[in-house]
């Protein structure tokens, strides 16, 4: 069924005013009329969204009012695209992100930017991942991509790919021939693992490996550096970093290779015009003829 913008928005109006007549006051329509149109709606749902008498939401409004919420949003920034657009102005998008996506990830989605939106302008910032989220919270980034930012409410996220984790160890550990790794061959050789990774990163990295394996806190500031590895050492990282490590290392291969995604992550409440043309690119992943 299509659903009429006015309509949800009389919804989300009686919601944030907690009744019917003080939302027809602040819409300007009379009370009656917003009441049987509000009704009509639940009609055709089949589904209550108000108690009355106190007014207030039902589960199935609250459901309702949220998603309503943010299509209302996205289509006052629609509006507002397409008056930038006239104007032949985009706006700038800050955008941090973890060091392993410098290699494609970040690359590809400004090649993209710059090809269907010329006018948009991306700042972009290499951090860690607790980094990027606080920088979400205080506005230093409008979006950030990383593959280990915390599922919360306040963050809304699109997929970007799927990378494929892979170890990288020096030319002279014992392992370093072996074409295909399984979790059980690195047993007797110690994990190198910064103590600033946020859990999900570290979880992710335990849970492709095998049970018990020893951690060795890494001193190391980023994944560019492998300065710390030795015979019996390892590290984790995903294909990209793998695949632009340093001379006198190998990178090896699971044999069932675990993968992690790669998340474009920004606020709900910090969005603009310009942020969501970056989020549309990266939603509309053949346009930038990402691997899947």
């Amino acid at each position: 069924m299509s659903m009429d913008l006015r309509l949800m928005r009389y919804v989300v109006t009686v919601a944030d005013e907690g009744g019917f007549q003080r939302a027809a006051d602040h819409l300007h329509v009379a009370q009656p009329a917003l009441s049987r149109q509000i009704g009509a709606l639940e009609r055709t749902l089949g589904v209550a969204l108000f108690t009355r008498r106190p007014t207030a939401l039902t589960d199935a409004g609250r459901v309702f009012v949220e998603s309503a919420r943010r299509i209302l949003l996205e289509a006052d920034q629609l509006a507002d695209l397409t008056r930038a657009a006239a104007r032949g102005e985009s706006g700038t998008v800050r955008l941090g992100h973890v060091v392993s996506a410098s290699f494609e990830a970040v690359p590809r989605l400004m090649d993209s930017a710059r090809r269907h939106h010329p006018s948009l302008r991306v700042e972009t910032t290499e951090a860690w991942s607790v980094e990027l989220v606080e920088g979400l919270g205080t506005q230093r980034f409008d979006a950030v991509l990383s593959r280990s930012v915390p599922h919360r409410q306040e963050f809304e996220r699109v997929a970007m790919w799927l990378d494929e984790l892979v170890v990288v160890v020096t030319d002279d550990h014992p392992l370093s021939t072996v074409d295909q790794l399984t979790p059980a061959d690195l047993t007797g050789s110690r994990l190198l693992l910064s103590p600033r990774h946020l859990p999900g990163w570290r979880a992710t990295v335990l849970s492709a490996l095998a049970p018990g394996t020893v951690v060795q806190d890494s001193r190391t500031p980023g994944w560019r550096r492998f300065d710390e590895l030795t015979a019996e050492t390892f590290a984790v990282v995903t294909r990209p970093v793998g695949d632009n490590r340093p001379p006198g290392t190998t990178a090896l291969r699971f044999a069932k290779p675990p993968s992690v995604s790669l998340d474009l992550v920004w606020h709900r409440e910090y969005t603009s015009p310009a942020l969501r043309l970056l989020v549309n690119l990266a939603r509309a992943k053949q346009r930038w003829s990402v691997p899947e």
